[in-house]
Order: C-alpha cells, then structure tokens, then sequence
C-alpha cells in the first residue's frame, strides 16, 4: 500500500513537470515566395506542423527544434539533480500562438537567509526557461530570486551554467547536473550577501544619481534634451520611498526598487519583453561605480 501511494506521488510529480499542452507542437520551415511566387533565397518561414500556422521568417540556417525537447531535457536536469522538488510550482507562458515559451519552476523549500522576523521577508529560489520560435528568445535557462513580501524577481547573471543554444546549431544542450546544485549555492550565497547591504547606507542624492544612470538612461539625441527619462525618475523616486521608509535608506532599499521596477511593469507590449529590458538595466546598475563602490568598499 505504502508503495502505491508513493508510486502515485511520484506520478503526480512527474506529470506536474510536463511541457504545457498548448506549447506541445512540432515545427517545421517551408519556403517563402515574393509576388513573382518566386523562391526567395535564404529565407524560410518556420510553421506549426499542427495547424500549418506561420510563426516566423527565419534564416534558411535557422535549425527547428520543438519546445518538447529542451523542456524534457531541462526536466531531466533537474529531477536528477539534488534540489528539493517536494513543493515547486510550475507557471507557463505560451503566447503569440506558440512563438514564445516562457516557464518557471518556484521551489518553495528553498529559501534565502530571512531578512527579518517576517516569514515573507526572504526570497525563494526559481528557475526559468525562455524560448522562442519567433527569435526572440533563445533556449535559456536561467537562476532567479523571487522575494515573497512584494513578489519581485531578479534573475542571477553570476550563475555558472546559463544555457544558451541559439537555432542556428545542431549543438546538444550539455548535460551538467552538478551546475544545478550549484546554481542553488549560489543563490544562498547572494542572500547572505543583500542581508549585509542593510548596512549599508546611501544617501537619497546619490540613489538618484544611480537611477538616473543606469535604470532611467535614455540616449541624449539633442543638447536640450535631458540624459534620463523624467517619468521613469517619478516611478523610481516613488518606489524608493516605499522601500527606504520599510528597510532605511540603504542598499538593500535600492535594490528592491529596482526588482520592483524590473518586475510589476504596466505595458500595453508584451510584459516579459518589458520586464527583460528592465532585468538588463538592473545588470547595468549593479555592475555600476557608484553600486560597487558602496557594496564592494563600504
């Protein structure tokens, strides 16, 4: 009996891991004609062999692969890998009917070190998959840190194994079981460290000088023309006063304004393209001087 149940489990585990039904097609190209209905060269259109739907123009290169195969092999990373799958949930993203698939996988008993007394007040560990068949995303597997008070998410570019198999090569995407405990270290390493930037403090002039540089750069095209973007500084100063008045005015309070920022985006687009471009800017900010002066010097 007590096998069944654990069978069953097992089971319903598993299942919980397959691809989503509506990302589970396969592709195909086909040549594409200009109005002479000639051939034209070194193009192709990649379709949906299901409903014979184009999805995209793409380089005669272009080499199609089914979402299917990366999401199983990505599955198979982690199932046998060492990290704690008993409570992840999995969320799907499939749009532009089927050109872009998005996943996450939330490990809910991974958790960072806690902030403060809160139970909320801590991030959990996610992992999420990114492709395309539209050449917006290539295969990506990626590291991320969601924390449950305000549900911002920020992805970890430290992360030694950060798959990307373009659909130009036949390459193999490599199978590395160790990269996923290790990825997992590393989030709780990078925890530990943003409980210490409570400690750091920065004054309000210089918080602004930081958004003003990397978050809310826009290219200067005109000497009347300011080198930042006023709505994106009223957002970000709106924000930061929200977290410095919660943690203080320190480092830890700029970088949940900016996750914030990166994360609940208001669009009339695409959200998830919205919310990479963001993702980058915060890249661009903590790679900054005036960010490494106050988390690596201070």
């Amino acid at each position: 009996m007590l096998m069944a149940v654990a069978h069953k489990q097992e089971s319903d585990m598993l299942s919980k891991f397959n691809i989503h039904p509506d990302a589970d097609f396969d592709v195909g190209l086909r040549n594409i004609y200009n109005v002479n209905h000639e051939t034209i060269s070194g193009k192709k259109e990649i379709f949906r062999k299901d409903t014979n739907d184009g999805l995209a123009v793409v380089s005669s290169t272009y080499k199609p692969r089914s979402y299917k195969k990366a999401i199983n092999h990505f599955n198979n990373l982690i199932l046998n890998s060492n990290i704690d799958t008993t409570d992840v949930e999995i969320r799907d993203i499939v749009d532009n009917n089927g050109a872009v698939y998005l996943r996450n996988w939330r490990f809910n008993r991974i958790k960072g070190v806690k902030m403060f007394d809160d139970p909320r007040e801590r991030s959990i560990f996610e992992f999420q998959f990114r492709s395309s068949h539209n050449q917006r995303f290539a295969e990506d597997l990626i590291a991320w840190s969601r924390y449950l008070w305000c549900d911002n998410g920020c992805a970890n570019n430290d992360w030694s194994l950060h798959v990307r198999i373009k659909h130009n090569t036949s390459k193999s995407i490599q199978m590395d079981y160790q990269a996923i405990d290790d990825a997992v270290t590393n989030f709780l390493q990078g925890e530990e460290e943003k409980k210490q930037w409570l400690e750091k403090s920065i004054n309000l002039w210089t918080v602004k000088q930081l958004f003003k540089q990397t978050l809310a750069f826009t290219p200067k095209d005109s000497e009347t023309k300011a080198w930042y973007s006023d709505i994106q500084m009223d957002t970000l100063s709106k924000l930061y006063k929200k977290y410095s008045d919660r943690y203080g005015e320190n480092i830890f309070a700029v970088f949940q304004t900016a996750t914030d920022w990166s994360t609940h985006v208001q669009t009339k687009g695409k959200i998830y393209n919205v919310q990479e471009r963001r993702g980058s800017r915060i890249q661009d900010m903590m790679n900054s001087e005036i960010w490494l002066d106050y988390t690596e010097y201070k």
